[in-house]
């Protein structure tokens, strides 16, 4: 069923008629009650004068762009499924019962609008076109009881419509945040959520500072341990700019008024820093920042980062004027409170500074952790700043299991939204089956915080899932409950990308929450595909999707059991059989990964949760069938006897050298690197301890088709969360990597007796060196790793 046109229509006409007229007309679906609490215009005399159902026509502006063409789209097929006619769309007249769309002088962001009633015409009024759309989503909403609860048309499902007449009264809507985005979201599903984004502030230093810069000013480039590299133009290995260096303020100052002169409707420009801590170590540097501080274990270099671009910011608007754009919009310059600038600063930021305060508010479950974000909230708040944005994290994809906090999507949003944070970004890359409400929920409370949270969840568990509500409601929940019961401290975004983390969740839990999908299955019943209900098909999507949780659980749990038998020296038999049992398990996880993210229509893309793997097969296989060979070390001293101390730059700490091997580091406050326990005579071995990341490497020559053996000895504690890899890179003659593979990834466990490992390699192909790496990373307190004995060598 399409849209009925009027008058005749010019080619730009036409193409709005064509996509106009891709209406779908389907069954109408039934209306249950349960709803959460909505927002109602007041009733007054002469109120229910004009129902929606009355409305026939809608009156589009000449200048309809896509967006509004697509939300009339979704308002003529909600309309169509309830009232089983299509409604008129044109572009001119005055015609009654009919929707039009008026631009106003209001400057109110965020899409802000009001509906304004006279007799029969109706006008959706607002300063920006995006207020079009979110009050054609929000009468969609409220009079036609549409929801949007995920992406495609699955998503969609409908309740018992708040309000059925337009009120008499001006109906007015301004979002609570000005700016709510998700990324990567589905376009469709932001539009019809009254998503959007206004402001620009990812890392952006590595453009601004390129190489082309470098060429005529080198000198405002960071001398990073005493070289100064040439920019690649690359946000995640672009060292910072200097920013203590005068002329690095006129290149940044002169980029951001490049931009809005060529951009004059641009509200913001990012001089976020690049997605490292690449900063300068020169002594103007250490000035700087002296005396050093630290912030949830990091230095901080707050003051250091937003001094400049309170610098820039002077230069830009006070003595640049760009301060609006023509329209008389505020101009930003926008910078990430990130990492090493995440505390809040000592000294006053500009007000056309707008902080963006990165934060993991998943980890609200720790105490410790929630008390002191809140405290950084306010004090960021009143830092000086006009505007404060915030970047969280609701991942979501990558990780392979359902992380549920929406106790603390509430209690975040709600706590910025007080604190007058109206800007907000959060990374989410949708797993729908396993994010269930997140983003539906979440753009709610970013419109109005206020709303009744329990009566939101009520709502989209008993409409969405229908007679399943229960159960999937419980399978979710009990995801919840777990993480904030048992992921213990926070950290930055934990367990992220990290191939383990499903030990979060025991096999009792994991069956726990599979039984709540089989109770659910039980009461819709399961039919065949092709006549299922759509509360099956949504079941169905969280069943499959908590599969590739299952089967990853499976594929982790082996590869732990099997390294953990070949570190107890266990027989070679029941290595052999962990082995096989291990293998089966990472092929049928691999085998449903392909189908799931090939076939499922609400998988993730494939990218967003291939991780890498460790893969201690090569491990267990030289336990299993040891031959006796001549060992034959290429290294001077495999005890790492230390041959001196070295401090990096001032950031410390003071670290022992050693023959063979190096040391890189990202520096934080308790990291040490210290004589092993299982040292005898003199200061040997090295214990790591307190560590951001931190690599042991190096690169040794070899022989292709030669057979070699890496041997560590060594003890260890390490936490969830805590990663322990070795790294091995084979080189060809000019440095190109010919294979990567991670042999080893220590398990989470404390191990206090030494344990002697021995990985043996064969050199592929026209390899002329290999590459070692024991990376640690995220060590929690406690938590160590001590290696007495680390050697490389032939065998024969």
């Amino acid at each position: 069923m399409s849209i009925c046109f009027h008058r005749l229509l010019t080619l730009k006409d036409l193409i709005k008629v064509i996509f106009l007229s891709l209406l779908i007309a389907e069954p109408c679906i039934c209306l249950p009650d349960q709803r959460a609490q909505p927002w109602k215009p007041q009733r007054v005399v002469g109120s229910a004068q004009l129902s929606i159902f009355q409305i026939d026509t809608i009156v589009l502006p000449e200048s309809a762009s896509q967006p509004l063409i697509d939300s009339v789209i979704d308002f003529s097929n909600s309309f169509q499924r309830l009232r089983g006619r299509s409604l008129k769309a044109v572009f001119e007249g005055r015609p009654k019962n009919a929707i039009y769309f008026q631009l106003t002088d209001d400057l109110s962001k965020g899409g802000a609008f009001t509906i304004h009633r006279e007799r029969t015409r109706v006008f959706i009024r607002s300063g920006e076109p995006a207020g079009w759309l979110n009050a054609l989503y929000t009468i969609e909403k409220e009079m036609l009881g549409a929801r949007y609860y995920w992406a495609g048309d699955l998503g969609l499902e409908f309740v018992k419509p708040s309000i059925t007449h337009f009120p008499n009264r001006p109906w007015r809507e301004t979002p609570a945040f000005a700016q709510r985005k998700f990324h990567p979201v589905n376009l469709d599903f932001a539009r019809r959520n009254r998503l959007n984004q206004i402001y620009s502030f990812n890392h952006n230093l590595a453009k601004v500072f390129s190489e082309e810069v470098f060429a005529t000013t080198p000198e405002v480039f960071s001398e990073v341990n005493g070289r100064r590299k040439v920019p690649r133009g690359s946000c995640g290995t672009d060292p910072q700019p200097d920013l203590t260096h005068p002329e690095a303020i006129e290149v940044a100052a002169q980029a951001a008024i490049s931009h809005f002169a060529d951009n004059p409707n641009s509200k913001s420009f990012s001089l976020s820093i690049n997605d490292n801590v690449l900063f300068d170590t020169t002594e103007r540097t250490e000035a700087a920042v002296s005396p050093l501080r630290y912030f949830r274990t990091r230095p901080n270099y707050t003051d250091l980062v937003f001094g400049f671009m309170n610098q820039v910011a002077k230069r830009v608007f006070e003595e640049g004027g760009a301060w609006q754009t023509p329209t008389g919009e505020d101009r930003y310059l926008t910078a990430l409170s990130y990492y090493w600038a995440e505390p809040a600063p000592t000294i006053t930021i500009h007000p056309r500074v707008m902080p963006v305060l990165t934060s993991d508010r998943a980890q609200w479950h720790d105490p410790d952790y929630r008390t002191q974000d809140k405290a950084l909230i306010q004090a960021w708040a009143a830092s000086g700043a006009e505007r404060v944005a915030t970047w969280d994290y609701y991942f979501g994809a990558p990780l392979l299991y359902p992380r549920q906090f929406n106790q603390w999507i509430v209690e975040s949003i709600r706590h910025l939204s007080d604190e007058g944070i109206d800007v907000f970004y959060s990374q989410l890359p949708s797993f729908w089956g396993l994010d269930g409400a997140k983003a539906w929920f979440a753009a709610e409370l970013l419109w109005n915080p206020e709303q009744d949270a329990n009566a939101l969840l009520d709502e989209y568990y008993d409409n969405f899932f229908g007679p399943a509500s229960a159960p999937i409601r419980a399978f979710y929940e009990t995801a919840e409950r777990h993480r904030n019961d048992n992921e213990g401290q926070a950290d930055w975004i934990k367990l992220y990308k990290d191939e383990s983390g499903i030990a979060l969740f025991s096999s009792e839990v994991l069956a726990e929450m599979r039984d709540y999908i089989e109770l659910a299955e039980a009461k819709i019943g399961i039919p065949a595909k092709q006549d299922a209900s759509r509360f099956q098909k949504r079941v169905q999507v969280v069943s499959e999707a908590f599969r590739l949780t299952e089967l990853y659980a499976d594929f982790d749990q082996s590869r732990r059991a099997l390294v953990q038998a070949c570190l107890d020296s266990e027989s070679s038999a029941n290595i052999e059989t962990l082995l096989a049992q291990f293998k089966i398990a990472a092929s049928d996880y691999r085998a449903y990964f392909e189908e799931y993210t090939e076939n499922a229509k609400y998988s993730p893309e494939r990218r967003q949760i291939a991780l890498s793997q460790s893969n201690p097969e090569r491990l267990a296989r030289g336990l299993i069938k040891p031959a006796p060979q001549e060992f034959i070390s290429q290294l001077r001293d495999p005890k790492l006897e230390h041959v001196g101390n070295r401090m990096r730059n001032f950031l410390g700490p003071l670290l022992p050298q050693v023959e063979d091997w190096h040391l890189d580091y990202r520096a934080s406050e308790h990291f040490a690197v210290e004589a092993s326990e299982a040292s005898v005579l003199g200061d040997s071995g090295l214990r790591v301890s307190g560590s951001d990341i931190v690599s042991i490497f190096n690169t040794f020559p070899v022989v292709s088709n030669k057979t070699y053996e890496l041997r560590i000895t060594g003890t260890w504690k390490i936490s969830l969360d805590n990663r322990a890899h070795i790294h091995v890179t084979w080189l060809d003659r000019d440095g190109r990597n010919l294979e990567t593979e991670l042999p080893l990834r220590l398990p989470i466990e404390h191990r206090n007796e030494p344990v002697a490992i021995r990985l043996p390699f064969t050199a592929p192909n026209e390899a002329e060196d290999v590459r070692f790496r024991i990376v640690v990373s995220r060590q929690y307190p406690g938590d160590y790793l001590d290696i007495s004995e680390l050697d490389f060598g032939s065998v024969r």
